[in-house]
């Protein structure tokens, strides 16, 4: 089974994490929803927010679907194409990654935070809940204290100290960082994938 075949077979969620999802929305949030599939998600946060983008690679989804006002007023956007090469749109806000079983997530991390988004919403990196988690830049791996640590290349663990420092503390608390030994070290081609929005606007579609 391929990467795509992997994370594919365990969507769509449930309704608890969809609603999960969309109460970490903002009205005036730009959603990019990576991995839209059917738009089950994505037409519930165009009733929310001011724009939705919707990323699908496989060709067969969405399905053709009536026209919805949301459609027909721009508030969402279908692209078909793989989301680790189309380009992202500049404005966007807030990424949605509902993907428990991602296998490409810190390069989606990376696009993102290079495309100036700022949050990302999802269940990929502990494989349960939904998160909201901060695309802004995080605590130096090395920086951190002993303890659980959670970084953003998806990787999460615990970070080993002295007997004296591993407190009540600190294992009640999750750092967010960024370089721990998983994610080092970051090749800069993943921030730097994919031609402008400008030039690939001939990748978006929207269904009849």
């Amino acid at each position: 089974m391929t990467d795509s075949e992997w994370e594919a077979a365990w969507a769509p969620y449930d309704e608890a994490t969809y609603g999960a999802a969309l109460a970490f929305l903002q009205p005036d949030d730009v959603v990019l929803d990576i991995g839209a599939g059917d738009l089950r998600f994505a037409r519930r946060a165009a009733a929310r927010v001011r724009r939705v983008f919707a990323i699908e690679r496989n060709a067969a989804l969405p399905p053709s679907l009536p026209q919805s006002s949301a459609l027909r007023e721009g508030i969402l956007v279908v692209i078909h194409g793989n989301a680790l090469a189309v380009a992202f749109p500049p404005d966007v806000t807030v990424g949605v990654l509902l993907m428990r079983h991602c296998r490409h997530f810190a390069d989606y991390v990376a696009r993102l935070r290079a495309a100036g988004c700022r949050r990302l919403i999802t269940n990929a990196r502990w494989g349960m809940d939904v998160e909201c988690l901060s695309l802004e830049p995080q605590l130096r791996y090395e920086s951190a204290g002993p303890g659980w640590y959670a970084c953003l290349c998806g990787q999460v663990g615990f970070k080993p100290g002295p007997p004296a420092s591993v407190t009540p503390h600190a294992l009640n608390q999750v750092q967010a960082v960024e370089g721990c030994p998983a994610c080092r070290p970051l090749s800069s081609a993943r921030c730097e994938r994919g031609s402008s929005w400008s030039d690939s606007s001939s990748s978006r579609t929207a269904p009849n």
